[in-house]
């Protein structure tokens, strides 16, 4: 087994948000899901569209959008812009602070239109004026990259307080339409707490309106939005989109985005891995992250050469994978902490041992079967298990 260094397993897992990494990771261990495919399909054939990207937190709902931009693995010849979704209140602060993933877009726009503003207004000028004015022209014509010009920088601040607050208003809303003149807009929307779903429902009405006023002005442009799925309830935008979601990858795929980042499963062995990945139950985030801990907990003294599967149970345990998949189930037992630890144990135990006999579940986690069934019937509705009849038995089975 080829060795890889550990400091460079755990630099690459820290990476929890793929914003935070390696701008060309996409293109060296990425594993496409097949969604995508039919995403951009959909993005050739529509105009004045709108998608919706449905997935579970951390499931990778921004790595995809990324990859749309950036045409991993497939070419969109449509022109695209990509950015968080920020509040009107925000906008123009990260935008201006250079946090905007759309500042180095926006900036070069609004600093000529400034210049083109106050040179309206240039008889007016003193001579210190007029040398400000000079240097600042020489700046922006000279295309100077944004983050040598600070949000602070007298420069601008002057060339804002010159043309004044509400022709500055303007110039920004005016730049801002303008760099929004794409094809494609891919907005990604933040990963919200359980208990906020009025922040939700606000950011989907602010995105409606938004889709509005691009419709109203003409603009052909196809929008793509991330949506959270656990956040997900009833809201008259989601009826306007073309749904697709964005299923947790396989233990699979989870194992080979690391063969393709390492070329190995080293420090892991095989089944090591392959059993961080079904821990994490498809969501990429968790992956990450469980891979960080089992690391942590294998560099004690006298650790074996290589990570196995009972370094990574004892690293990763229970309590933790019910903490992880807390967002998941709490809509089902919003009040009973208890049930969702045992829904926990129950996918877990199915996870490892395959599809077992309702009645057999009931024995195996000490569990009367009249609980058992209203268990089994809340997991079933929500779709994390699956019921079957063999005979007078019921079997119970992961949702693949």
């Amino acid at each position: 087994m080829k060795a890889v260094p550990t400091d460079q397993v755990r630099s690459w897992a820290n990476q929890l948000a793929g914003e935070a990494r390696d701008p060309d990771w996409l293109h060296y261990s990425y594993v496409v899901p097949d969604v995508l495919q039919d995403i951009a399909l959909e993005l050739v054939h529509t105009r004045r569209g709108l998608i919706g990207l449905v997935g579970q937190q951390g499931v990778g709902k921004s790595s995809a959008l990324m990859a749309l931009h950036r045409g991993v693995p497939f070419s969109l010849s449509s022109s695209r812009i990509l950015f968080k979704w920020r509040r009107e209140k925000d906008l123009f602060t990260t935008i201006l602070n250079n946090t905007h993933e759309a500042s180095e877009d926006f900036m070069p726009k609004y600093l000529s239109a400034l210049v083109k503003e106050i040179g309206s207004r240039f008889s007016t000028f003193s001579v210190r004026d007029r040398e400000t004015l000079r240097r600042f022209k020489k700046r922006v014509e000279g295309n100077v990259v944004y983050t040598e010009i600070q949000p602070d920088s007298s420069v601008v601040l002057w060339a804002e307080a010159k043309v004044g607050k509400a022709a500055t208003q303007r110039i920004r809303q005016d730049t801002w339409r303008d760099i929004l003149r794409k094809e494609t807009i891919l907005i990604d929307t933040p990963d919200y707490p359980k208990t906020d779903k009025r922040r939700m429902d606000g950011d989907l009405q602010d995105i409606y309106w938004f889709w509005n006023n691009l419709l109203s002005e003409g603009t052909a442009t196809t929008i793509v939005v991330a949506i959270q799925k656990e956040m997900f309830r009833d809201h008259y935008f989601l009826d306007k989109m073309q749904r697709f979601e964005l299923r947790p990858l396989r233990p699979e795929q989870m194992v080979e985005a690391y063969r393709l980042r390492f070329e190995t499963t080293y420090p892991f062995s095989e089944d090591a891995l392959l059993t961080v990945a079904r821990l994490s139950r498809g969501i990429f985030r968790r992956f990450m992250r469980y891979i960080v801990l089992t690391l942590d907990f294998w560099q004690r003294p006298n650790h074996p050469d290589v990570i196995d599967e009972e370094t990574v149970k004892r690293a990763v345990p229970l309590e933790r994978l019910a903490e992880d998949m807390e967002l998941e189930f709490v809509g089902l037992f919003p009040k009973h902490s208890e049930l969702r630890m045992l829904a926990v144990r129950l996918i877990f135990y199915l996870q490892e041992h395959g599809p077992e006999k309702q009645s057999q579940l009931s024995t195996e986690l000490d569990v009367e079967s009249s609980a058992m069934s209203r268990l089994l019937g809340k997991l079933e509705s929500s779709k994390h298990i699956a019921r079957s009849r063999e005979g007078v038995d019921k079997i119970v089975a992961l949702r693949e």
